[in-house]
């Protein structure tokens, strides 16, 4: 083999955004909390989803449960297929590392406001809108979430009610939460912080349903991997008609500035992109695991790290 032919394709390798049709992670635990919440718009819905693995940490004289490790996603639905958001090539940071603050529907658009830790350490809290058709976002110019106006939200899709597979405390953007606790033991569920479910099967699906007349319909997000080991959950994977997208910036036509109007409590604001800064990024190669590239995994453990401190934290102000 050519002396350059490794580093080279060491340098792809580092330099390609991978994309999976089916994306699995793998972190065996004796106790999963799922929770989820569908924001729709009447037409089409934003899914915010959250994978928690807990166990038991112990002190000098008391154990207690406790996150420890997280996972958080948002999912799209058009109403007949869902897609899991890629946003590290619009931010350039692993989307492990990004929360999902909060998003609301207003004139015809998606907003979210995503919080994430920038390479320099420094904390970042941006309001996007996000562009369902072409999967792009622009940033909005507001100085927090404060100005963006509460759309209305719909409790159904398409014509299509939407009910959840378990109701549970709290809302995401005016959106019910579902809250699921799932037990690999009964050892487990005795020490579990909410009701939990011991898995008697290999495989546990969380979905929700959406019904419409006689028919109903399960739209499953994830599956509980609960095969080989009745003592751990061994982790989670998405649907194979999940379709993983890559959801990059916005593209802008060369010397010219654009506005978009955002309506806020009582302000106007714009988002504006200057002349000649139009960045694209494309992609077509597919592989079988991950959601982001290998050259964001160092830095991607360095935000995880803080990303599950924050939400660990998160996890005891709700308690």
């Amino acid at each position: 083999m050519p002396r350059m032919v490794v580093p080279i394709f060491i340098a792809l390798l580092f330099l390609t955004l991978q994309v999976s049709a089916t994306y699995y992670v793998k972190e065996p635990g004796p106790l999963y909390e799922v929770k989820y919440s569908v924001l729709s718009n009447g037409t089409d819905a934003l899914i915010h989803l959250e994978v928690l693995q807990w166990g038991v940490s112990c002190g000098m004289t008391d154990c207690w449960p406790e996150v420890f490790y997280g996972h958080e996603y948002l999912l799209f639905s058009d109403g007949g297929r869902l897609y899991l958001l890629n946003f590290t090539p619009a931010v350039g940071v692993p989307t492990e590392g990004i929360i999902y603050r909060r998003a609301t529907f207003i004139n015809g658009s998606w907003y979210v406001e995503m919080e994430y830790y920038l390479p320099d350490y420094s904390r970042a809290d941006m309001v996007y809108r996000l562009n369902t058709r072409n999967f792009c976002v622009e940033q909005v110019n507001v100085s927090s979430w404060f100005w963006i106006s509460q759309g209305k939200i719909s409790n159904e899709i398409n014509g299509w009610k939407i009910e959840l597979q378990s109701w549970g405390p709290g809302e995401w953007s005016h959106a019910n939460v579902s809250d699921l606790w799932i037990a690999s033991s009964k050892s487990a569920s005795s020490w579990s912080p909410g009701p939990a479910i011991v898995v008697n099967s290999s495989v546990f699906p969380v979905y929700f349903i959406i019904k419409k007349d006689e028919l109903a319909r399960n739209v499953t997000l994830v599956y509980l991997d609960t095969t080989g080991n009745n003592s751990l959950i061994q982790g989670f994977w998405f649907p194979n008609n999940v379709k993983i997208v890559n959801v990059t910036v916005c593209k802008t036509s060369k010397n010219t500035s654009t506005s978009t109007a955002v309506e806020t409590n009582g302000t106007t604001y714009t988002t504006k992109t200057s002349p000649n800064t139009t960045k694209t990024q494309t992609n077509t190669k597919e592989t079988k695991k991950g959601i982001c590239g290998p050259a964001f995994l160092l830095f991607g453990a360095l935000t995880s790290a803080c990303v599950r401190r924050i939400r660990r934290w998160r996890s005891s102000e709700s308690s």
